[in-house]
């Protein structure tokens, strides 16, 4: 949606079909070394792998910067596409040529044609993939952003007319919330009920918003206050605020982001959480999961006729969680409880272990008789592997819980945990798990997290969350 979003999706966009055209001129090297093998084709034998190797990092620079040219990464119309792969396919191998032609390197030019030729048919392959799969209902209900318009509704209207297509693609537009006649009590109503991730100030419309509803409340607020009041339910709820100006970008001008053509002021709900950062916590997501799901497989497999032997019903355990901003999704767990616990929640209410909305109880009278080394070892957690490919949650971040518990929460600060994706580990898992039962101490670390997140922090987590599986430590 914002530009620094956007340039962030390109970039991501330029490193994968990067990749892709240094595989397909590896793969079309091994092709033609193959068929050479055949005697009779009667073709020249090729030189060894090693004296091509320098050309697919020449491959993966020229292949986008080519793509990118012939403006591959900014085209909406699908029907051009073609065309530009082409003729970006085109230049990259007449590019290597000449420089084989002028370094005297004797090296096949059908691999060079044939690489560059399946290097374009990858990339557009690619753009046709994602393409696909921004039009799903995951990405509809999960990864786009889910965006609150405050302002006057028609004013609303005429700026949403004015982004264009490759910024819309990738929200989903949740209406407005006109302060003129809504209060800020039913602003907090609407970003619990819709799952807000950002809110749009329209800040020069907000200069003729009719002051009645909010002078009723208090009679010397001005303008500035109101807006600074609804900044702090954003705030204290974790959502993102985005600020329009009406000042139009220029070379010079003060704001870091744009949206629409004009300069916006973006304030972060993570404030180290950076597009780029967050694109690559992303790509690490979903490289460790599936590494993770491949490499687990055989213990899943375990677990599974474990669980259907030592109880009656299904091996996993499906529930509604609160993810992104409180959005709803479903986790999946290995079944540690006997079927239909949940029902049997209200009756044990009493004796909950944990202070606040949570509930936990040590010695569970509804475990399974695998229950406690399972989840002594977090080796119950492994299906949710499959929630963070999805996108549903991350690998380290503020563990989800159930939207029951969500809509307990007393303090509304406690909300702001929400603000960055869910994980699978956390400051809460490594700093003691079950063993803490304040669920404010909970809330801290995990605003901790939140407030001073890197990669960098996510590798301590990771590396720390290896030996309390390990060892079981806090696991109940």
């Amino acid at each position: 949606m914002l530009s620094q979003s956007r340039q962030t999706r390109v970039r991501a966009r330029q490193i994968c079909d990067a990749a892709l055209f240094a595989l397909a001129l590896a793969l079309a090297y091994f092709l033609r070394d193959g068929l050479a093998r055949i005697p009779a084709l009667n073709l020249p034998p090729l030189e060894p792998f090693s004296s091509i190797a320098w050309l697919l990092p020449a491959a993966a620079i020229l292949g986008p910067l080519f793509l990118r040219a012939r403006g591959f990464y900014v085209q909406t119309q699908r029907s051009s596409k073609p065309l530009a792969t082409l003729a970006a396919a085109a230049l990259t191998a007449l590019t290597l040529i000449l420089a084989l032609f002028l370094l005297r390197e004797q090296i096949a030019r059908s691999v060079i044609l044939l690489g560059c030729a399946l290097g374009g048919a990858l990339a557009l392959a690619r753009d046709a993939l994602a393409a696909r799969l921004s039009t799903t209902r995951l990405a509809t209900e999960q990864w786009r952003e889910r965006v609150l318009w405050l302002g006057d509704p028609a004013s609303n209207q005429q700026h949403r007319a004015t982004l264009p297509p490759d910024e819309t693609a990738h929200i989903t537009d949740c209406g407005d919330f006109d302060p003129a006649t809504q209060t800020p009590a039913q602003l907090a109503t609407l970003l619990h009920e819709r799952a807000i991730n950002t809110v749009i100030f329209n800040l020069p419309n907000l200069a003729s918003v009719s002051d009645s509803t909010m002078a009723r409340q208090r009679p010397i607020e001005n303008r500035e206050s109101k807006i600074e009041n609804l900044h702090a339910i954003c705030t204290r709820e974790g959502v993102s605020v985005i600020i329009r100006t009406g000042l139009h970008a220029t070379a010079t001008a003060p704001a870091p982001d744009t949206l629409g053509g004009e300069t916006v002021l973006h304030y972060r709900a993570a404030p180290r959480a950076t597009p780029a950062a967050l694109a690559l916590k992303r790509a690490l997501d979903i490289a460790l999961s599936i590494l993770a799901l491949i490499l687990l497989s055989p213990v899943s497999l375990v677990i599974a006729l474990v669980i259907k032997l030592t109880s009656r019903g299904p091996i996993l355990f499906r529930q509604t969680r609160a993810g992104l901003n409180g959005r709803p999704f479903t986790m999946l767990k290995f079944r540690t409880m006997r079927d239909g616990a949940e029902n049997e929640r209200p009756a044990l209410a009493a004796q909950n272990e944990m202070r606040g909305p949570v509930f936990k109880i040590a010695a569970d009278p509804r475990l399974t008789p695998p229950a406690p080394f399972l989840r002594r070892h977090a080796l119950d957690e492994i299906p949710q592997f499959w929630n963070v490919l999805r996108g549903e949650m991350s690998i380290v971040g503020p563990r989800p819980l159930p939207d029951y518990e969500t809509a307990r929460f007393d303090d509304v600060s406690h909300r702001r945990r929400q603000s960055m994706r869910p994980g699978l580990t956390c400051l809460w898992q490594v700093q003691g798990r079950n063993d803490i039962i304040d669920f404010a101490e909970w809330v801290r670390l995990d605003l901790a997290y939140i407030d001073n997140w890197s990669l960098l922090l996510d590798a301590r987590i990771l590396l720390a969350t290896v030996p309390a599986v390990l060892l079981g430590t806090g696991g109940k």
